[in-house]
This record gives structure tokens, sequence and C-alpha cells, in this order.
């Protein structure tokens, strides 16, 4: 029995020690085969089990710029490197953990952007990186970028990082114009081009702003009568005591160990996205619950429980930033129906609650925010940012 015993724990040991060496998610089996037949837009068709992605092999580049034997060129790759590292240990690259003697642009405690994109942006339905560069495109090529209806102005594949950053990772500031910024770039490349031939994206219509929506697992699908679903936060809390708890604390502070950082992410507090992190809309960070949670068990929560979990989630206290008062100031009818209420501006004449605003249901409130009364209470008006939005100091109207 005393043998049998030792058995058990041996084995627990070596779970637990995978778990916390690697506690991100990974790609499933079959995460990279098309599970149904796709249509290009040039009539093209992709039959079910084509295969559409394979990882770029960076562990190869490192090895080969270890040894010297790459033979690609060298600056880019070690920025590939650079950000890769960057993307999987926020903390100790660029934060306040960083040793290479350039200053921290990240700090305190801070999560990594893996936390979030899963295994560097590489996992279907887990805020992958796959279509950024294309959906996007870069200013430096002369690609304008797409427009973020929250502030009205265009954002391209920097400045959106650079959000992302502010926004959903605490404190990071990365200059879109910095070497860190450059490295970035580079890994957004080998996620979507791969490193060496055959990775990354393998169809090359998905790296068309035309097809770049049908990869899979590319953008947040939404539950399909999410509208007509209303969350319980309650219910959630105690789904999270029971499954969640165990990694990301009770207090939703998540693990942090000082040499290393995150070892799993916070669901609240100063580290984690903030009341401007797109997660924190219940419908949108419940696709991820229902798609990636708990880990090594996808898809155990049921769409219900998502949203319950969420709900409970988004009750946690959580940091600010300064400019969500901004948001959808200029046209407050075009608001998210289950953004929350202390976020942007609010349309005169709103008739509905703050808990329904958050927990839903959203389908009236999305009636009302496209009706004639909302429009017609709420004109649209010229955006205006009084506050630099990357000094944050006072903007000069005069100027």
């Amino acid at each position: 029995m005393a043998h049998l015993k030792l058995i058990f724990v041996i084995v627990g040991m070596i779970l637990g020690h995978c778990a916390l060496a690697d506690p991100h998610l990974k790609p499933a089996p079959g995460d990279y085969l098309l599970t149904n037949d796709v249509k290009l837009s040039t009539g093209q068709l992709l039959p079910a089990g084509t295969r559409w992605y394979r990882l770029p092999d960076i562990g190869r580049l490192k090895r080969e710029m270890s040894d010297g034997i790459y033979q690609g060129d060298i600056e880019n790759a070690r920025r590939v490197i650079f950000g890769y590292d960057m993307v999987y240990g926020t903390y100790r690259t660029i934060g306040d953990g960083r040793r290479d003697g350039s200053p921290s642009l990240g700090h305190g405690r801070i999560m990594s952007c893996t936390n979030c994109h899963a295994q560097g942006g590489t996992v279907p339905y887990a805020w992958p990186f796959f279509r950024t560069l294309t959906f996007y495109g870069l200013r430096e090529k002369g690609e304008k970028g797409v427009r973020f209806g929250g502030l009205a102005y265009h954002r391209d594949a920097r400045t959106r990082a650079r959000d992302c950053g502010r926004e959903c990772g605490g404190t990071v500031m990365i200059p879109d114009d910095s070497y860190e910024m450059d490295a970035f770039i580079a890994w957004l490349k080998a996620v979507r081009d791969g490193i060496y031939p055959g990775e990354g994206l393998l169809v090359a219509a998905f790296k068309t702003k035309k097809d770049v929506g049908k990869i899979p697992g590319a953008v947040t699908e939404l539950f399909p009568n999410v509208l007509d679903m209303k969350a319980d936060p309650k219910n959630g809390a105690n789904i999270y005591a029971s499954r969640c708890k165990a990694c990301h604390g009770a207090d939703g502070l998540g693990k942090w160990l000082d040499d290393q950082g995150y070892i799993f992410p916070p669901l609240a507090g100063e580290g984690s996205f903030s009341d401007a992190g797109g997660p924190l809309m219940v419908p949108v960070g419940a696709s991820f619950l229902h798609q990636k949670m708990p880990l090594h068990f996808p898809r155990f929560l049921s769409a219900q429980d998502a949203l319950d979990v969420m709900a409970h989630v988004a009750t946690l206290p959580r940091s600010s930033v300064w400019w969500q008062e901004y948001f959808f100031r200029h046209d407050p009818c075009s608001r998210p129906a289950y953004l929350p209420l202390h976020v942007g501006a609010v349309p005169k004449g709103y008739p509905y609650s703050k808990e329904q605003t958050q927990f839903g249901p959203w389908r009236p409130i999305a009636q009302w925010l496209a009706s004639d009364a909302c429009k017609n209470a709420n004109p649209p008006s010229k955006p205006t940012l009084e506050r630099d939005f990357d000094t944050n100091n006072p903007i000069d109207p005069a100027k």
C-alpha cells in the first residue's frame, strides 16, 4: 500500500511539474486540418481534412543561430528570436525582469502575450496571430490599417499591438517604431509565413484580404444565440471555485514567480486586462473559455457555463485606462450592446440597466442601439481626443 501511495505521489509530482513548466494552451490534434469544406474567393474548394498550417520551427532557428550555421538574414533572425522570447516571456524580456540593460517597457507584474495569444499566437480560437499582418497591414508598406470604431482612427499591425499591450496586458507600452516592436512584427511574419519553407499558412489565399477571414479559429466566434442569453455571475462564481481557482487563484490574481513572471495569468487586478480590454465583454471572453478552458479540457464548459464564469470574472476588480472614457463618444449608438456601461460614452436616453448591459440578454439593447430613437438623440459628431494618446498630455486645439 505504501508502495502504491509512493507511485501516486511520484505521478502527481510529474504531472504537477509538467503543468507548472508549460501551462499554456497547445494546439490540439487536428487543429490545423480543415473540419469542413472551405470555398475560396477564387471559387477553389478546399476539402475537409486539408492541412492549412504548420508551426514555424523556432527551435531550429535558435540552434542554427547559436551554432553559427544559419543561412538566412541574420538580423531578421535575431528579431524573430527576440520577438518570440518577448511574446513568451514578456516580463523577462521587456518588463522589470529585463536583464539586457535596456529600459523596461512594462512595469510591475505584467502578463506575457502568450497568456492570451496561446503558443505565441499559433493556436486556433485562442486569439491567434494568423491573420494579424494581412488584416491590419503595415503603414511602412503604405497600408492604411483598419478603422477602430471605439476611437475612430485607423490601426495598422503596429498600433494594434501597442493598444493591446496597454489595454490587455497591464502597463506594457511598446513604442511603434522601437526595436521591440520591429521584433514583434518579425515574429508575426514568422507565424504567418513561417521561418523555413513549408511552414506558416499553407494556403496562399489565407494570406489575402479576401480570404483571411476563412482561417479556422482566427477570429472570436460568438455563440450563435448569444444576444438572447443571460449570464449568471453567481453560478459563474461557483463554477470558478471548482474549475478555475486551482490555476488562477481564488481572487483571480494568478500565480507569479519572481524570476519568470506569471505561471498562470491573472484574471483580475493590475496585471490583468483592463476595463478597456476586449475579454471583459462577457460574450467575447466566454467564447474563449468555451473553446479552450479549462486547460487540457477544451469545450468542457457549455456555452451557458462559459458565459456565467466570464460574468463572474467581469465583476472582479481591475485597472482602467484613461482613454476608455472616449470610446464611442463620437457615435454612442455604435457601441457594442455588451460593452459595460462604465466603459465609453453612454447614449442619451439609454433605457437599460448596468446589470443587463453587462450580463444580458443583449438583443433588446442591440435593437435599441440600431433604432432611430437612439440615432436621433445621439447624432454622430467629429471624433475628438483631449489628451495625446501616447503621452497623456493635453492637446492644444489651436495646433
